[in-house]
């Protein structure tokens, strides 16, 4: 109970401190690939950050708590800044009831905007505070009509070895995100490949990731995708979204393979307030 009331006190602190935006509407470069949304299993939040072919930021500020069926049952918050319409920034608050420790971490920022009518770039970078190094990626996104196409350079890392001296790795893989979306956008498709030149080579399946987004009205929203191999059934989450004016509700559930032979079913839990 009282981690509850806890949770409830830093929700209402962060949303106290927030401010209302003028539009409501997505930056119009939505990801062209949902196949990771489906392995973080949260597409209102996490997935803003280039995953693969991901160029949408969004214009309000939003507040995300979510809790993972992992063995410490982590509870973790992110808070979302847009400064402008062009860049924001994100961090998560991470508590573990094992340690009784509140923890900052995912300390992120990305930039996206048009080029063209067509044609979106966008970047991001992510702070990691164990390994002590900026990761980064970059990319273009290409739409027309209702389709988009999301070529995204991954892999690029900054790297503190002492006071003066800074290791900095370039891009180590391409990735490519396709997105179809049919009925006014109600039924979305999604298919990513995760490393072009290595897909090229070897044609291995559990390069592809599959996603599938379908809006029942203006309230529910159901989702299936690949986590691995798209022909294995057991590589699949569902998901269940629900919207209601500033508050959406996300339910995943997927399974893990904890042994050779036991498969455990496992879920998160994502609540997001927009303003």
């Amino acid at each position: 109970m009282k981690k509850i009331i806890l949770l409830l006190i830093v929700l209402y602190l962060l949303f106290g401190f927030s401010f209302a935006q003028e539009d409501l509407t997505l930056f119009d470069a939505k990801s062209a690939g949902l196949g990771f949304t489906f392995v973080t299993l949260n597409s209102e939040g996490e997935t803003y950050f280039f995953s693969p072919a991901t160029l949408s930021l969004k214009k309000f500020s939003y507040l995300s708590f979510s809790i993972d069926s992992n063995n410490n049952q982590t509870v973790k918050i992110s808070y979302f800044y847009p400064s402008t319409t062009f860049y924001a920034l994100s961090v998560d608050l991470t508590f573990d009831p094992n340690t009784q420790q509140y923890t900052f971490k995912n300390i992120r920022g990305a930039i996206s905007f048009p080029l063209t009518n067509y044609l979106y770039f966008g970047t991001s970078a992510n702070y990691i505070e164990e390994q002590k190094l900026i990761k980064g990626n970059l990319g273009i996104l290409l739409k027309i009509g209702n389709i988009k196409t999301g070529v995204v350079g991954e892999g690029i890392t900054i790297e503190k070895l002492s006071d003066n001296e800074y290791k900095v790795t370039t891009l180590l893989k391409y990735s490519l995100g396709l997105n179809l979306s049919l009925f006014n956008d109600t039924t979305n498709l999604y298919l990513d490949v995760v490393d072009i030149e290595k897909f090229s080579n070897t044609k291995d399946l559990d390069l592809l990731r599959f996603g599938l987004e379908q809006n029942l009205g203006n309230i529910l929203v159901i989702r299936l995708g690949s986590s691995g191999n798209i022909t294995n059934i057991q590589n699949y989450t569902l998901g269940i979204g629900l919207n209601l004016n500033l508050l959406n509700l996300s339910l995943s559930t997927f399974l893990d393979r904890e042994d050779s032979s036991n498969l455990k079913l496992k879920y998160k839990l994502t609540g997001t307030l927009r303003f």
